[in-house]
C-alpha cells in the first residue's frame, strides 16, 4: 500500500496531480488545499497518500499535510461518505474553519461541499465531534507540561482531577484552561481547572 509520494510533477489539473517517481507517473486525486501547494511541472512534490483499494481499481489520495490526511481518513469512516465526497468537504473549507464547525455543530461549511446534503452533514458532525474532542484533550497534557516548564504539575493536576471523578477527556480540557505561568503550586492549577469545569 502506498503510504507516501516524493517526485516531480509531471501534470495537474484542478483536482488532481500526476507525480513522476522514478519514471512511473501516479495520477493522484487532491483537495483544493493541497493543490495550492503543487508546484508548477517539473517541480518537486512530496505527498501523504491514502490508498483506496476497490474490486475494480486503485485510487491514490494525497495530502500536503498529516493533518489533512487524518481528518480525510475520519471523514470516509462515516457512513455515506466516500472517497470523492471525503475531498469535496476538505474542498470547500480550510482544515481550521472545518474542524471549528465540527466542534460548534454547525454545518454550514461542510454542506458547501458538493455532494453533500443536510443528513451526510449532521452524520459528520456526530461522528466526527468525539474524535476532535478527544485528540485535543490527548494533546492538552503535553501542551501545559512545557507552558509550566514542569511536567509534574499538570500530571498532578490531571490525577486529582480523575479522583474527584472527573473523565480523562474532561480532565485534560481542563489543564488547557490553566495559565501554567502564574499558577504558583497544585491546588491554585487544580482551582482553575475545577473553575473551568463548572462553566461547562
Amino acid at each position: 500500500m502506498i503510504a507516501h509520494l516524493s517526485g516531480s510533477v509531471r501534470r495537474a489539473g484542478p483536482d488532481f496531480v500526476v507525480v513522476d517517481v522514478g519514471g512511473v507517473g501516479y495520477m493522484v486525486s487532491v483537495s483544493t488545499t493541497t493543490r495550492q501547494e503543487v508546484p508548477a511541472p517539473e517541480g518537486h512534490v512530496e505527498l501523504h497518500i491514502h490508498t483506496h483499494v476497490r474490486e475494480d481499481q486503485i485510487a491514490l489520495y494525497g495530502f500536503a499535510s498529516v493533518q489533512e490526511l487524518d481528518l480525510f481518513e475520519m471523514l470516509i469512516g462515516v457512513d455515506g461518505v466516500g472517497p470523492k465526497v471525503g475531498l469535496n468537504i476538505l474542498s470547500a473549507a480550510s482544515l481550521e474553519v472545518l474542524k471549528r464547525a465540527i466542534m460548534a455543530e454547525d454545518p454550514a461549511p461542510i454542506r458547501r461541499a458538493s455532494g453533500v446534503g443536510q443528513r451526510t452533514a449532521a452524520k459528520v458532525i456526530i461522528d466526527l465531534k468525539p474524535k476532535l474532542e478527544a485528540d485535543a484533550a490527548l494533546a492538552a497534557v503535553p501542551r501545559a507540561a512545557v507552558a509550566a516548564g514542569n511536567g509534574d504539575l499538570p500530571r498532578q493536576v490531571e490525577e486529582a482531577l480523575r479522583g474527584l471523578g472527573y473523565s480523562q477527556q474532561e480532565a485534560r480540557l481542563a489543564i488547557e484552561k490553566v495559565d501554567w505561568k502564574s499558577a504558583e503550586d497544585v491546588q491554585d492549577a487544580l482551582a482553575t481547572a475545577l473553575r473551568s469545569l463548572a462553566k461547562r
